[in-house]
């Protein structure tokens, strides 16, 4: 008698073929988490793999610690981060964009 092979459904596939995406939600997650304010958008359909937007730094401190949150998830690779010092003379805040997306 025959086996029947299990067949795997569109998102088992799609699934299978991404991998997972939960690094590009602990970035959102570990921004809010240290209060830093950022306009931050993961798109993608169905799986997302794109991540665009802005963080705003108010000290050097949370600067460093949201490039270190960006830089040490795996499997992102980012376009050249946009830093845009605002203040003159003294430095009110830091603005960064990035563009980043998830790779195999």
């Amino acid at each position: 008698m025959p086996t029947t092979k299990a067949r795997k459904s569109g998102s088992k596939k799609m699934s299978a073929k991404r991998g997972t995406t939960a690094g590009l939600a602990g970035i959102v997650a570990a921004l809010d988490r240290s209060k830093i304010r950022h306009d931050i958008l993961i798109r993608g359909i169905p799986i997302p793999d794109t991540i665009r937007g802005t963080i705003t730094a108010a000290t050097p401190s949370q600067a460093g610690t949201a490039l270190g949150v960006l830089l040490n998830v795996k499997n992102v690779q980012y376009k050249p981060v946009k830093l845009f010092p605002r203040g003159i003379p003294i430095l009110d805040d830091i603005k960064f964009e990035i563009d980043g997306r998830l790779v195999k």
